[in-house]
Protein backbone atom coordinates (compact mmCIF):
# COMPACT_ATOMS: atom_id res chain seq x y z
CA UNK A 1 0.00 0.00 0.00
CA UNK A 2 1.48 3.25 -1.10
CA UNK A 3 2.17 5.99 2.05
CA UNK A 4 -0.31 7.71 3.40
CA UNK A 5 0.20 11.56 4.44
CA UNK A 6 -0.84 12.93 8.25
CA UNK A 7 -3.79 14.55 6.72
CA UNK A 8 -4.97 10.52 5.67
CA UNK A 9 -4.33 8.98 8.75
CA UNK A 10 -6.43 12.19 10.62
CA UNK A 11 -9.07 11.55 8.15
CA UNK A 12 -9.26 7.60 8.68
CA UNK A 13 -9.03 8.88 12.20
CA UNK A 14 -12.04 10.66 11.82
CA UNK A 15 -13.97 8.65 9.89
CA UNK A 16 -13.43 5.50 11.47
CA UNK A 17 -12.89 2.81 8.83
CA UNK A 18 -14.50 0.54 7.82
CA UNK A 19 -17.68 1.30 7.63
CA UNK A 20 -21.10 -0.43 8.50
CA UNK A 21 -23.72 1.52 7.14
CA UNK A 22 -25.29 -0.27 4.27
CA UNK A 23 -27.84 2.15 3.40
CA UNK A 24 -25.58 5.30 3.69
CA UNK A 25 -28.09 7.61 5.59
CA UNK A 26 -26.95 11.16 5.47
CA UNK A 27 -29.14 12.54 8.67
CA UNK A 28 -29.60 15.86 8.76
CA UNK A 29 -28.05 16.45 5.59
CA UNK A 30 -30.48 14.71 3.43
CA UNK A 31 -32.21 17.41 2.14
CA UNK A 32 -29.64 19.16 1.33
CA UNK A 33 -27.29 16.35 -0.36
CA UNK A 34 -29.34 15.39 -3.27
CA UNK A 35 -27.33 14.62 -6.40
CA UNK A 36 -27.96 16.75 -9.48
CA UNK A 37 -28.67 14.86 -12.85
CA UNK A 38 -26.28 13.02 -14.40
CA UNK A 39 -25.18 13.25 -18.34
CA UNK A 40 -23.96 10.55 -20.74
CA UNK A 41 -21.08 11.43 -22.49
CA UNK A 42 -20.85 9.68 -26.23
CA UNK A 43 -17.83 9.97 -27.51
CA UNK A 44 -16.25 8.37 -31.11
CA UNK A 45 -13.00 8.25 -31.35
CA UNK A 46 -10.63 7.54 -34.09
CA UNK A 47 -7.45 6.70 -33.11
CA UNK A 48 -4.64 6.14 -35.91
CA UNK A 49 -2.97 3.11 -35.47
CA UNK A 50 -5.67 1.39 -33.11
CA UNK A 51 -6.68 -2.12 -34.50
CA UNK A 52 -8.74 -2.12 -37.29
CA UNK A 53 -11.49 -3.92 -36.06
CA UNK A 54 -14.96 -5.04 -37.78
CA UNK A 55 -16.66 -2.63 -35.38
CA UNK A 56 -15.48 0.05 -33.10
CA UNK A 57 -14.88 -0.65 -29.28
CA UNK A 58 -17.07 0.11 -26.93
CA UNK A 59 -16.18 1.80 -23.21
CA UNK A 60 -18.53 1.97 -20.43
CA UNK A 61 -16.58 4.35 -18.30
CA UNK A 62 -17.73 5.22 -14.40
CA UNK A 63 -15.30 6.98 -12.05
CA UNK A 64 -15.50 9.34 -8.51
CA UNK A 65 -18.20 7.36 -7.04
CA UNK A 66 -17.77 8.78 -3.46
CA UNK A 67 -20.95 6.44 -2.23
CA UNK A 68 -22.74 7.65 -0.39
CA UNK A 69 -21.91 11.54 -0.89
CA UNK A 70 -25.31 12.17 -1.51
CA UNK A 71 -28.84 11.25 0.06
CA UNK A 72 -30.45 8.05 -2.01
CA UNK A 73 -27.05 7.23 -3.40
CA UNK A 74 -27.16 3.35 -3.93
CA UNK A 75 -30.63 3.85 -5.81
CA UNK A 76 -28.72 6.48 -7.71
CA UNK A 77 -26.49 4.00 -8.36
CA UNK A 78 -28.51 1.30 -9.59
CA UNK A 79 -30.28 3.14 -12.17
CA UNK A 80 -26.93 4.36 -13.11
CA UNK A 81 -25.63 1.04 -13.85
CA UNK A 82 -28.55 -0.18 -15.44
CA UNK A 83 -28.47 3.21 -17.71
CA UNK A 84 -24.94 2.10 -18.73
CA UNK A 85 -26.14 -1.47 -19.48
CA UNK A 86 -27.97 -0.47 -22.38
CA UNK A 87 -25.58 0.73 -24.12
CA UNK A 88 -24.25 -2.83 -24.45
CA UNK A 89 -20.66 -2.00 -23.56
CA UNK A 90 -17.63 -4.29 -24.99
CA UNK A 91 -15.37 -3.36 -21.84
CA UNK A 92 -16.20 -1.47 -18.55
CA UNK A 93 -13.43 0.57 -16.58
CA UNK A 94 -14.06 2.12 -13.26
CA UNK A 95 -11.43 5.04 -12.40
CA UNK A 96 -11.46 4.95 -8.73
CA UNK A 97 -12.28 6.52 -5.46
CA UNK A 98 -15.37 4.48 -5.00
CA UNK A 99 -15.90 5.39 -1.33
CA UNK A 100 -17.14 8.25 0.66
CA UNK A 101 -14.41 10.22 2.46
CA UNK A 102 -16.42 13.52 3.41
CA UNK A 103 -15.61 14.56 7.06
CA UNK A 104 -19.28 15.14 7.65
CA UNK A 105 -23.07 14.22 6.80
CA UNK A 106 -23.03 10.35 6.90
CA UNK A 107 -23.20 8.45 3.71
CA UNK A 108 -20.63 5.64 5.17
CA UNK A 109 -21.49 2.85 3.01
CA UNK A 110 -18.90 -0.44 2.47
CA UNK A 111 -17.01 -0.83 -0.61
CA UNK A 112 -18.76 -4.80 -0.30
CA UNK A 113 -21.96 -2.53 -0.89
CA UNK A 114 -20.68 -0.51 -3.41
CA UNK A 115 -19.06 -3.77 -5.30
CA UNK A 116 -22.30 -5.67 -5.15
CA UNK A 117 -24.10 -2.53 -7.30
CA UNK A 118 -21.34 -2.52 -9.70
CA UNK A 119 -20.90 -5.92 -10.34
CA UNK A 120 -24.36 -5.65 -11.98
CA UNK A 121 -22.70 -4.18 -15.28
CA UNK A 122 -20.85 -6.53 -16.89
CA UNK A 123 -19.12 -6.55 -20.25
CA UNK A 124 -17.33 -9.55 -22.91
CA UNK A 125 -13.72 -8.33 -22.05
CA UNK A 126 -14.42 -7.93 -18.64
CA UNK A 127 -14.64 -5.28 -15.59
CA UNK A 128 -11.40 -3.50 -14.85
CA UNK A 129 -10.67 -0.69 -12.05
CA UNK A 130 -7.99 1.20 -10.88
CA UNK A 131 -8.11 2.56 -6.88
CA UNK A 132 -8.18 6.09 -6.28
CA UNK A 133 -6.75 8.60 -3.42
CA UNK A 134 -9.66 8.34 -1.25
CA UNK A 135 -9.52 4.31 -1.85
CA UNK A 136 -6.34 4.59 -0.24
CA UNK A 137 -7.13 6.85 2.38
CA UNK A 138 -9.91 4.28 3.61
CA UNK A 139 -7.74 1.45 3.11
CA UNK A 140 -6.98 -0.28 -0.48
CA UNK A 141 -6.71 -3.60 0.28
CA UNK A 142 -10.73 -3.75 1.50
CA UNK A 143 -12.00 -1.44 -1.33
CA UNK A 144 -9.54 -4.29 -3.98
CA UNK A 145 -11.00 -6.72 -2.20
CA UNK A 146 -14.56 -6.39 -2.69
CA UNK A 147 -14.05 -5.32 -6.50
CA UNK A 148 -12.34 -8.38 -7.14
CA UNK A 149 -14.73 -10.48 -5.04
CA UNK A 150 -17.25 -9.25 -7.45
CA UNK A 151 -15.18 -9.94 -10.46
CA UNK A 152 -13.64 -6.73 -11.50
CA UNK A 153 -10.15 -6.93 -11.19
CA UNK A 154 -8.49 -3.85 -10.18
CA UNK A 155 -4.94 -2.96 -11.96
CA UNK A 156 -2.54 -1.64 -9.68
CA UNK A 157 0.73 -0.41 -12.26
CA UNK A 158 -0.27 -3.55 -14.28
CA UNK A 159 -1.02 -4.42 -17.49
CA UNK A 160 -3.62 -7.00 -19.68
CA UNK A 161 -4.05 -8.09 -22.95
CA UNK A 162 -7.63 -7.90 -24.13
CA UNK A 163 -8.91 -9.03 -27.56
CA UNK A 164 -11.62 -7.43 -29.42
CA UNK A 165 -12.75 -9.00 -32.92
CA UNK A 166 -9.90 -10.96 -32.68
CA UNK A 167 -7.19 -7.93 -32.72
CA UNK A 168 -5.39 -7.61 -29.52
CA UNK A 169 -4.69 -4.35 -27.74
CA UNK A 170 -3.47 -3.54 -23.98
CA UNK A 171 -4.77 -1.95 -20.84
CA UNK A 172 -2.60 -0.47 -18.21
CA UNK A 173 -3.70 0.61 -14.33
CA UNK A 174 -2.31 3.30 -13.11
CA UNK A 175 -3.81 4.47 -9.71
CA UNK A 176 -3.90 7.35 -7.47
CA UNK A 177 -1.31 10.13 -8.87
CA UNK A 178 0.01 11.79 -5.83
CA UNK A 179 2.93 9.48 -6.12
CA UNK A 180 4.21 8.90 -9.91
CA UNK A 181 5.56 5.36 -8.92
CA UNK A 182 8.35 4.37 -11.16
CA UNK A 183 6.29 1.20 -12.11
CA UNK A 184 3.56 3.51 -13.39
CA UNK A 185 6.27 5.50 -15.35
CA UNK A 186 7.74 2.25 -16.53
CA UNK A 187 4.37 1.01 -17.91
CA UNK A 188 3.98 4.35 -19.65
CA UNK A 189 7.42 4.29 -21.02
CA UNK A 190 7.53 0.27 -22.35
CA UNK A 191 4.14 0.63 -24.16
CA UNK A 192 4.66 -1.03 -27.35
CA UNK A 193 1.34 -1.36 -29.22
CA UNK A 194 -2.52 0.18 -29.10
CA UNK A 195 -2.70 0.52 -25.63
CA UNK A 196 -6.02 2.16 -23.26
CA UNK A 197 -4.22 3.35 -19.95
CA UNK A 198 -6.79 4.05 -17.24
CA UNK A 199 -5.81 6.49 -14.78
CA UNK A 200 -7.08 8.08 -11.49
CA UNK A 201 -5.37 10.77 -12.07
CA UNK A 202 -4.94 12.99 -15.52
CA UNK A 203 -1.07 13.96 -14.12
CA UNK A 204 -0.22 10.60 -15.38
CA UNK A 205 -1.13 12.14 -19.02
CA UNK A 206 2.25 13.78 -18.96
CA UNK A 207 3.87 10.57 -19.00
CA UNK A 208 2.34 8.74 -22.26
CA UNK A 209 3.86 8.73 -25.11
CA UNK A 210 2.44 9.83 -28.41
CA UNK A 211 0.28 6.57 -30.70
CA UNK A 212 -1.99 4.35 -30.89
CA UNK A 213 -3.03 5.19 -26.99
CA UNK A 214 -6.12 6.58 -24.84
CA UNK A 215 -5.83 7.79 -21.83
CA UNK A 216 -9.02 7.70 -19.34
CA UNK A 217 -8.91 9.59 -16.11
CA UNK A 218 -10.88 10.97 -13.19
CA UNK A 219 -10.41 12.37 -10.33
CA UNK A 220 -10.70 16.49 -10.99
CA UNK A 221 -14.87 15.89 -11.09
CA UNK A 222 -14.35 18.15 -13.82
CA UNK A 223 -13.37 21.30 -11.30
CA UNK A 224 -16.47 20.19 -9.31
CA UNK A 225 -17.68 24.23 -9.70
CA UNK A 226 -16.93 25.55 -12.88
CA UNK A 227 -18.34 29.67 -13.41
CA UNK A 228 -19.24 30.95 -16.42
CA UNK A 229 -16.15 32.72 -18.18
CA UNK A 230 -13.85 31.47 -16.21
CA UNK A 231 -14.23 27.35 -15.96
CA UNK A 232 -12.46 25.53 -13.10
CA UNK A 233 -10.65 27.23 -10.40
CA UNK A 234 -8.68 24.33 -9.32
CA UNK A 235 -8.73 20.16 -9.88
CA UNK A 236 -6.97 18.91 -7.00
CA UNK A 237 -4.36 17.41 -9.37
CA UNK A 238 -0.88 18.45 -10.43
CA UNK A 239 -2.17 18.03 -13.81
CA UNK A 240 -2.62 21.66 -15.55
CA UNK A 241 -6.11 23.75 -15.29
CA UNK A 242 -6.57 22.50 -18.99
CA UNK A 243 -6.61 18.84 -18.49
CA UNK A 244 -9.51 18.91 -15.89
CA UNK A 245 -12.17 17.58 -17.98
CA UNK A 246 -12.90 16.54 -21.48
CA UNK A 247 -11.44 15.17 -24.58
CA UNK A 248 -7.63 16.71 -24.32
CA UNK A 249 -5.26 16.16 -27.62
CA UNK A 250 -1.90 16.89 -27.36
CA UNK A 251 1.13 16.15 -29.33
CA UNK A 252 -0.54 13.51 -31.15
CA UNK A 253 -1.31 12.02 -27.20
CA UNK A 254 -5.19 11.60 -26.37
CA UNK A 255 -7.01 11.78 -23.12
CA UNK A 256 -10.74 12.21 -21.67
CA UNK A 257 -11.04 13.01 -18.63
CA UNK A 258 -14.68 12.72 -16.66
CA UNK A 259 -16.00 14.81 -14.25
CA UNK A 260 -16.95 11.53 -12.09
CA UNK A 261 -20.38 10.51 -10.33
CA UNK A 262 -19.88 11.83 -6.87
CA UNK A 263 -18.63 14.86 -4.60
CA UNK A 264 -15.58 15.38 -2.87
CA UNK A 265 -15.64 18.06 0.20
CA UNK A 266 -19.17 19.11 -0.26
CA UNK A 267 -22.00 17.52 -1.89
CA UNK A 268 -21.81 20.51 -4.26
CA UNK A 269 -21.76 20.82 -8.36
CA UNK A 270 -22.21 23.97 -9.71
CA UNK A 271 -21.22 24.22 -13.30
CA UNK A 272 -20.16 20.44 -14.03
CA UNK A 273 -23.05 17.53 -13.77
CA UNK A 274 -21.76 14.54 -12.80
CA UNK A 275 -21.64 12.08 -16.14
CA UNK A 276 -20.56 8.31 -17.05
CA UNK A 277 -18.74 8.07 -20.16
CA UNK A 278 -19.62 5.91 -23.18
CA UNK A 279 -16.79 5.76 -25.70
CA UNK A 280 -16.51 3.87 -28.84
CA UNK A 281 -13.01 3.67 -30.57
CA UNK A 282 -12.00 2.45 -33.92
CA UNK A 283 -8.74 2.80 -36.04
Amino acid sequence: MKRLTPGDRLLRAWLRPPYRDEHGAKGWLTRYSHAPRYAVRKLDLAIAGWPAASRPLRIAFLSDFHLGSHAGDIARLEAIVADAATFDPDLVLHGGDFVNMQPVGGGRIPPSTIARVLAQLDALLGRFAVLGNHDYTYGANDVAAALETQGIRVLDDARVTLRHEGLEFDLIGLPDARELRPAGRALLAALDRSTLALAHDPFWFAHLPAGPHLMLAGHTHGGQVRLPLVGALRNASAAPIRWTYGLVEEGGRRMYVTSGLGSSGVPLRIGCPPEFAIIDVAA
